[in-house]
């Protein structure tokens, strides 16, 4: 990791409601709280982790930091510019720097355009590239992504799940960006094939001083490749720290939850207790009023049905929102 001191973007406040609108007069009903109150920060040459069930707003989050989807509410802030308060010349300079690789390998391609096109696209948008220029640099993006230049011109339906990913990191790392948001990029893999691609995204991390926000739904990706987490919960972050504290001492009981789940190898931990997760996530739509956890979590009180609890910093680094975080510490 380069410079940990240096912010490269702070989240402040994000939230994203969507309508839900129902008749044939599409009346408006109600929202879905997909990200609601949002905070989180990203120092340059680091990875951070976002964790959570399905639904929790984690791709949500991801899409509106890598400006595909406009915020309901919140501050974006980019090397200290609001990215909502930027012009759109601005703007689409900024795009150039932030960029996304996409859950979905076999749908986030055109499988009408040859891999050529598909890592010239951004090239042709941002840079005035002749055309050998244009060649020599998509031949070294796909070196860099371990693909032979000779591909250049087959489609995407003639390459397999990993080989298609490694395509859409060629076209995320084209224009040199400082930030990638990596969109669950390695469910959709094959269990053998997602370790690979791990390796190849921390390599190149090296390689290009590249910050990453890594957004999965399970705990041993992020685990193995971020260097802090955040844990989503119904919308909100709600909890935050190292990798190291986070596994060594879980804060929340949400997060105790997600990491009884993850098998442990070593017998000698295997006899610690288990905390379950149990009933059904509620929905966005309606969500509890207190903290979001209270009805699923085995540690709930009176205060947690009624109190949002602050997403607070308890030691540095370190946040969590908890009313009983610290009294939970050591259960």
């Amino acid at each position: 990791m380069t410079n940990t001191n240096e912010m490269l973007l702070e989240v402040k406040g994000l939230k994203k409601y969507f309508d839900v609108s129902t008749g044939l007069l599409k009346k408006k009903e109600a929202y879905v709280y997909a990200v609601d109150d949002v905070n989180f920060y990203v120092r340059k040459g680091e990875t951070l982790g976002i964790v959570g069930e399905s639904g929790c707003g984690k791709s949500t989050t991801g899409n509106m930091v890598g400006m595909l989807l406009e915020p309901t509410e919140g501050e974006i802030i980019y090397k200290q510019q609001n990215l909502r308060e930027l012009s759109k010349k601005n703007l689409r300079n900024v795009r150039s720097e932030i960029q996304m690789i996409f859950q979905d390998p076999f749908s986030s391609l055109n499988p009408r355009m040859k891999v050529y096109d598909i890592i010239a696209e951004p090239l042709r948008t941002h840079e005035n590239l002749t055309r050998k220029e244009l060649y020599d640099r998509i031949a070294e993006l796909m070196d860099l992504v371990g693909l032979n230049k000779s591909y250049m011109k087959r489609y995407p339906h003639e390459f397999s799940g990993g080989q298609r990913q490694r395509i859409g990191i060629a076209r995320a790392i084209a224009l040199n960006p400082e930030l990638v948001i990596c969109d669950e990029p390695v469910s959709a893999l094959d269990v053998s094939i997602q370790s690979q691609i791990l390796n190849l995204l921390l390599k190149l991390q090296k390689e290009l001083d590249l910050t990453f926000i890594f957004i999965a739904h399970g705990l041993p990706a992020v685990q193995y490749i971020s260097d802090r987490i955040a844990v989503m919960y119904l919308g909100k972050v709600v909890e935050l720290a190292s990798k190291e504290d986070l596994f060594k001492q879980a804060l929340h009981p949400y997060t105790k939850g997600l990491l009884s789940a993850v098998p442990i190898p070593d017998p000698e931990f295997r006899e610690e207790e288990k905390y379950v997760i149990e009933g059904d996530i509620p929905s966005p739509e309606n969500p509890p009023t207190g903290c979001n956890f209270h009805t699923r979590c085995p540690f709930a009180q009176d205060i947690c049905k009624t109190k949002k609890p602050e997403f607070e910093e308890v030691s540095k680094d370190r946040f969590v929102a908890c009313h009983f975080a610290l009294e939970l510490a050591n259960k």
